[in-house]
């Protein structure tokens, strides 16, 4: 939007220190303040007389105040400040507690606007803590509602009032839209507002209904912008070439699967046959293997890389870390033993002679399946006949890393695993440039994990659990929201936890501490000594949501379990419960509210994580749920999945309509913005 896209320093009274508070929010330009939503209102009635007053009412006045105000101590650091205002009709008592500088903020012979609760005292009637602002007629007599944003510390909300309603007044006239043509289209089409104007009333609303207006034209938008970037990926990726037909070689296949240790289980066939259905197909398969934690995804990728091989071609699988990676090596080189197929490695950490020496394979055929991290996306990474990729928790990789490997090869097939419990109801909206396999299902035999919701005052007691276990050889995982002191005082850091236990309750333990500050390195060195057994208990952030498969970890403790969602502490419960022992996850919150006494409850019920991202979106919303700093998957400001059925069938269709015309002049600015918010456009895949 032209104008829009200055600074917001750009505004009087912004400067770079002040900046700095709103980029902490997400705001640097002008439309990043449009884009910014109220997260409620302010009801301000229109200006009635003091003689109105009853008591218990929110009224707003228009006052005077003629008198000099009145302070009275009482005890040390406890004041109350009292100021008499009035009106043509009577008067009335404005007090404030603890605000001693109220007195000296007010003029007399001045006209202010008043809002606050009536109280009625043996004085008259008084008001408690008003809000005070300059009168102005013209924007007072009438009723308002003003909103209400989500704040960080350094600004208030006359600051943000301030800022939305200067980027307001910068759109400008007679180039009011971004994209004039769309959105001429979809204001004919389906009856919505214009985008400005739907600004305008998000953020000040003339009435209820331009309020309800107002949101639909936006959440439409961001359902849009999603949808329509997913499927034109989904029509470029079909339209880049036919898939590689690969043979399944069914007695090796059967022969493969018999030799494993354990049986797949119906829900674990029934995926691997859509797979292999895919990879015989003829058309290029794109499919998002969805399963909860320990459901058996890493067997259907190793099928899968197996028939690859078998028939000539050569597969890669992509992990989040360096020692995941090692870990599907370990594991595919126990079930590709005695199969003649080669596999090799190839992460950020290997000396160069090493990392050539694997290329060189590489690009001479002689590694069948690689295993490794983003090191595999290098461009000086060449593949000798590349068939199948393979990503490894999918919320780590976009679409553009999943293209740059897909275009390493001649349009090989593309199979991404994900233990992120989506809701079966959302997961074809994010996953829309994908096939949707869910392994429904666990493998018999698996111990369930116990879990407990308990107060901070059993701390003693959990730590001396903890330790009766170390002491006895077994592991333990703690989990904490922060890394260091942050002035919450409420909240419990890795940092501040691992020295209290370290020379506390667990003094005498090996202990390790892992947070997202550490280098790459150092974090992979704390992860594989505690595989190893060489550190007991570990203390960490949330990094360890995707870890290693540590079998002898058996209990979980999750300080501050209130802070995190559902979905991200079912994940954490997975890290353990992995071998033959009984394992324990223990919630540890004070908090008493009825909501987080229900999440809590969830989570102790139930160990199916697709229920529970059901129960957790439910609870906290979608933009909760899926912020991007938890999943990295586009977070909803303003629309709701779950409520916006309509709306959502309805910007579906219109997605398919833009992206299936890339070459219309009224879509392309969309599509281009569209993909670059999702994941920037990939490279080799370009606007036709």
């Amino acid at each position: 939007m032209s104008g829009l896209s200055d600074s917001i320093q750009t505004i009087k009274g912004i400067g770079p220190k002040k900046s700095v508070y709103y980029k902490k929010l997400g705001i640097e330009s002008l439309s990043d303040a449009l884009q910014y939503f109220p997260r409620e209102y302010e009801l301000r009635g229109a200006v009635r007389p003091v003689s109105s007053i009853q008591e218990g009412m929110d009224v707003s006045l228009c006052l005077e105040f003629n008198s000099s105000p009145r302070v009275n101590r009482r005890g040390k650091g406890f004041s109350i400040t009292v100021l008499k205002g009035h009106d043509d009709t009577g008067r009335v008592e404005c007090i404030w507690f603890n605000q001693p500088y109220r007195g000296a903020l007010y003029k007399q012979n001045h006209k202010y606007f008043v809002m606050g609760k009536a109280e009625k005292r043996p004085s008259g009637m008084q008001i408690q803590n008003p809000i005070v602002e300059d009168y102005d007629e013209a924007y007072h007599r009438q009723e308002r509602r003003l909103p209400v944003y989500r704040l960080t510390n350094g600004l208030t909300q006359r600051d943000l009032r301030h800022l939305t309603e200067e980027a307001l007044k910068r759109i400008p006239d007679g180039d009011e839209e971004e994209n004039p043509g769309l959105d001429a289209c979809l204001s004919k089409k389906y009856g919505f507002p214009k985008r400005t104007e739907a600004y305008r009333n998000i953020h000040y609303p003339a009435n209820e209904d331009k309020l309800k207006e107002a949101r639909r034209r936006l959440a439409f938008e961001e359902f849009l912008s999603l949808l329509t970037a997913v499927k034109y990926i989904r029509n470029q990726i079909k339209c880049n070439g036919k898939g590689i037909p690969i043979s399944i070689p069914q007695k090796k296949l059967d022969g493969f699967l018999r030799s494993l240790p354990f049986r797949l289980t119906d829900s674990q066939s029934k995926v691997l046959n859509e797979v292999l259905d895919d990879l015989s197909g003829g058309k290029v398969m794109n499919r998002l293997i969805q399963g909860d934690v320990g459901s058996g995804k890493t067997v259907i990728a190793a099928a899968a890389l197996f028939v690859a091989a078998s028939a000539g071609y050569q597969g890669v699988m992509m992990a989040p870390t360096e020692i995941l990676a090692k870990q599907h090596l370990e594991t595919l080189s126990r079930m590709m033993e005695n199969t003649g197929i080669r596999l090799g490695l190839l992460v950020g950490s290997m000396k160069d002679p090493e990392k050539k020496e694997e290329k060189e394979a590489l690009a001479s055929g002689n590694i069948d399946i690689l295993l490794g991290t983003h090191a595999v996306i290098r461009e000086d990474v060449e593949f000798h006949n590349l068939g199948l990729v393979i990503t490894d928790e999918q919320h780590r990789f976009g679409v553009r890393q999943r293209a740059m490997l897909q275009y390493k090869g001649t349009v090989p097939h593309i199979l991404v695993m994900s233990a992120t419990p989506i809701p079966r109801t959302l997961a074809h909206i994010f996953h829309g440039d994908l096939d949707l396999s869910v392994i429904d299902a666990l493998p018999p035999g698996r111990i369930p994990i116990r879990t407990y919701h308990v107060p901070a005052a059993y701390r003693e007691r959990i730590y001396r659990f903890v330790r009766k276990y170390a002491e006895q050889g077994s592991q333990s995982y703690v989990v904490c929201p922060l890394v260091e002191e942050s002035g919450k005082k409420d909240l419990n850091s890795a940092a501040e936890v691992f020295e209290e236990l370290s020379h506390g309750y667990l003094s005498g333990i090996r202990m390790g501490l892992l947070h997202g500050r550490l280098k790459p390195q150092e974090k992979e060195d704390v992860m594989e000594a505690f595989a190893a057994g060489r550190i007991q208990v570990l203390v960490s952030t949330t990094v360890i949501e995707v870890g290693v498969n540590v079998p002898n970890a058996v209990i979980m403790v999750i300080e501050d379990a209130d802070r995190f969602g559902l979905a991200q502490l079912h994940q954490l419960r997975g890290r353990v419960g992995r071998g033959d022992k009984p394992s324990f996850c223990i919630l540890v919150s004070d908090q008493k509210d009825e909501k987080t006494i229900a999440r809590m409850k969830a989570l102790v019920d139930s160990a199916d994580g697709f229920e529970i991202a059901e129960r957790d979106l439910e609870l906290r919303g979608p933009g909760d749920f899926y912020g991007i700093r938890q999943h990295g998957i586009p977070e909803f400001r303003i629309a709701n999945p779950l409520k916006d059925h309509a709306l959502l069938e309805l910007a579906r269709k219109a997605a398919d309509e833009i992206a299936d015309h890339p070459e219309d002049n009224r879509y392309r600015a969309f599509i281009e913005k569209s993909v670059e918010k999702l994941n920037k456009t990939p490279d080799g895949i370009t606007m036709a």
